[in-house]
């Protein structure tokens, strides 16, 4: 089973339109989605319930089954328990592969001649069609599978963060900006971290990657866009123990001969 990774993330916020699921719920979808990618799309995947509630950051076990029982109940994930001394299964179930969106003058078409249509009536219908999909290919291309999420944390001077709302942002900025790709998006992080790098600012005071990818804050340091600060020259200069009272040179052997002689 080979899920194309954006096409799945953007149908689920799509299916999140018009069903309710609480926000852990939709925490554990995502992260099952992020496991499935790393196992290289495996159609089920083995994992434990104390791995569950580290990544989705959940203390307590009854809260990841009942987070899970919603995704279940909601037709988004299958599970198999595990055996005794095993891993419970995963299988995750294809979003964008059961919602194929069709124009609205297709399906009225469709439904209401049922292959009786005229030609003429049959040709608009597919002309209205091709025209909604030109008008949905110029606000993006169609979705790509995530490629270089992984260089972009490696990248990011920021090392402990949530991932699953790291690689929603990420995601939501290529859907939403069709002239932003994931090379410019890894590039922007290592701009940060030189930036972060050579004003001295400590972890606590850089951005989290779903904070520095919101509100365009990274558009600053896109290829293009960044100019590296220069360090600051005072920095790391010691202060002498008189608070960097100017001190005068004195010719100290000249002096002692002087008061010699006197």
């Amino acid at each position: 089973m080979a899920l194309n990774y954006l096409a799945e993330i953007l149908a689920f916020e799509q299916w999140l339109e018009t069903h309710y699921l609480p926000i852990l719920p939709q925490l554990l979808w995502y992260k099952m989605l992020y496991l499935c990618n790393r196992s290289g799309w495996s159609e089920w995947v083995t994992v434990d319930n104390l791995r569950l509630m580290a990544a989705t950051q959940m203390s307590r076990e009854a809260t990841l089954i009942k987070a899970r029982d919603e995704l279940i109940k909601a037709g988004l994930i299958e599970y198999q328990k595990g055996k005794k001394g095993s891993p419970n299964r995963y299988r995750m179930i294809s979003i964008a592969g059961k919602n194929t969106f069709k124009s609205v003058v297709q399906n009225e078409v469709e439904s209401e001649v049922k292959g009786a249509v005229k030609p003429e009536v049959k040709r608009a219908a597919e002309s209205a069609d091709i025209y909604k999909q030109k008008q949905n290919k110029k606000e993006r291309s169609p979705a790509a599978p995530i490629r270089l999420f992984e260089k972009f944390c490696e990248a990011y001077p920021k090392k402990a963060f949530g991932r699953p709302g790291a690689e929603y942002a990420y995601c939501r900025v290529l859907r939403e900006d069709s002239h932003i790709t994931e090379e410019d998006l890894v590039a922007a992080a290592a701009n940060y971290a030189e930036e972060a790098r050579i004003l001295g600012r400590t972890e606590q005071y850089i951005r989290t990657p779903e904070s520095f990818l919101s509100d365009s804050f990274f558009a600053g340091y896109l290829p293009g866009q960044y100019v590296r600060p220069k360090a600051d020259a005072k920095k790391g200069k010691k202060k002498n123990s008189f608070n960097q009272f100017e001190q005068n040179s004195y010719d100290f052997a000249a002096l002692e001969d002087e008061l010699v002689s006197n």
